[in-house]
């Protein structure tokens, strides 16, 4: 009886309720961003089979970067939220990924850490639904490059595989003219990026070193189980040198491989996605010594504070160095922050405008610069470290580190660019 009197007396109206809540968001508005819904990114990309790193790393590099804004406050009052989904590689699963952040969970930006295949795909799911999106993983020219599939909603902070080629085509061409390798292979992974980067590749080569010919190159599949017949085939034709693009899991198994039968005992190796310390670390009878490999994230490349306070911090998180998708998903999240607080919102019309042509401070940064830009006519970030390295059998993997200019490497991109009547 007693409690049937106390429901009674204490009845709340739901009106009340409504207003009280009001009241407290509008409070808390000077306290702190407690009521505000989160800035959420949908991240897309393979996290699972043997490539599961891309996604995997690319995802905790997006997550570091969110953990330090949020632990600050936020932007504009709100804190980010990450959301992540593995596509398995398959086109069809990214698209309705991608589609699904969009229209189900209303994310305020799509983070696309796909391979080149998916983010093709998912590309045109930004421009169809307008919806701006980070590239972090794609490295192939044309994503940003060719104005006939470029979209003002996509940006990327991968690096891009004809900075890549101008840097390692002239450190090759060096070495080359030192060892007097005239005769070159490739093995690179049979789609967009693997061949337009091997391409590119052997194009600076030839303008630094004319005096060599291809004499042969194989195009496994992505995530090919078996490499035997290719590396027998390479060491029969015996090249002076051979060129590679495989990257992951795929570059770990080849040189597994690869190993077994002596190849880089026999000749000079490049590989320009080697350096990644899980890359390496993964290898279970150790690094072969005396390889070249393009610098992607690595705790030397750059030699810089910067840097170095990124790996640790990575490493205290989760265990492991980062790898060079971290870097990049890393540096997106910092781009996002910074757009957002200069555009005051997260209208993707304004914070592509804000976007455009931003400068902000990076651990990827090359010396002597502190920063990276966002280019504002292709969307494609610029002033990340490009180096060449020497492997060693003992962490970090490499030694003698050289840098080309980012002045050099611009004029150089631009010539291509208007030879390919892209600029």
């Amino acid at each position: 009886m007693s409690v049937l009197l106390l429901k009674s007396r204490w009845k709340i109206n739901p009106f009340t309720i409504l207003a009280v809540v009001v009241l407290v968001c509008s409070f808390m508005i000077f306290s702190g961003p407690v009521c505000a819904e989160p800035i959420k990114i949908g991240f897309v990309s393979i996290m699972s089979g043997r490539v599961a790193m891309l996604g995997e790393e690319g995802a905790k590099g997006a997550q570091l970067a969110i953990d330090e804004i949020n632990a600050k406050g936020g932007v504009i009052g709100r804190k980010f939220k990450l959301l992540t989904r593995d596509s398995t590689g398959k086109i069809e699963e990214a698209v309705r990924i991608a589609r699904d952040y969009v229209v189900r969970d209303k994310v305020d930006f799509i983070m696309d850490g796909s391979s080149s295949r998916e983010s093709f795909a998912v590309k045109e799911v930004s421009r169809d639904l307008k919806k701006l999106t980070m590239i972090t993983a794609s490295e192939t020219t044309a994503n940003t490059a060719d104005p006939k599939i470029w979209t003002p909603y996509s940006f990327r902070t991968a690096r891009v595989a004809i900075h890549d080629s101008i840097v390692g085509g002239f450190f090759a061409g060096k070495v080359s003219r030192e060892f007097g390798l005239k005769k070159w292979y490739s093995i690179s992974p049979d789609y967009a990026y693997g061949h337009d980067n091997t391409t590119l590749f052997f194009e600076y080569l030839k303008k630094n070193y004319p005096d060599f010919k291809i004499v042969g190159q194989q195009w496994p599949k992505i995530f090919e189980p078996d490499y035997t017949a290719h590396i027998t085939k390479i060491l029969k034709d015996k090249p002076d040198a051979v060129y590679s693009c495989l990257w992951g899991g795929d570059i770990t198994a080849f040189m597994e491989q690869a190993s077994l039968y002596g190849l880089f005992k026999r000749m000079k190796f490049f590989g320009i996605n080697i350096a990644d310390p899980l890359v390496l670390g993964a290898l279970k009878k150790g690094v072969p010594a005396g390889m070249y490999t393009g610098g992607r994230y690595n705790p030397t490349i750059p030699e810089t504070p910067a840097n170095r306070a990124f790996g640790e911090k990575f490493k205290k998180k989760y265990g492991t160095y980062p790898s060079n998708w971290s870097w990049q998903s890393y540096t997106a999240v910092l781009f996002l922050e910074a757009a957002v607080k200069k555009a005051g919102t997260t209208d993707n019309e304004k914070v592509i405008k804000a976007l455009e042509g931003l400068t902000i401070k990076a651990p990827c940064a090359q010396p002597p610069r502190e920063t990276v830009t966002m280019r504002a006519k292709d969307h494609q970030m610029i002033y990340y470290t490009i180096g060449w390295a020497k492997t060693t059998s003992n962490p970090p993997y490499v030694t003698d580190r050289t840098y080309m200019p980012w002045n050099e490497i611009l004029k150089e991109e631009a010539a291509y660019l208007k030879k390919k009547g892209w600029l």
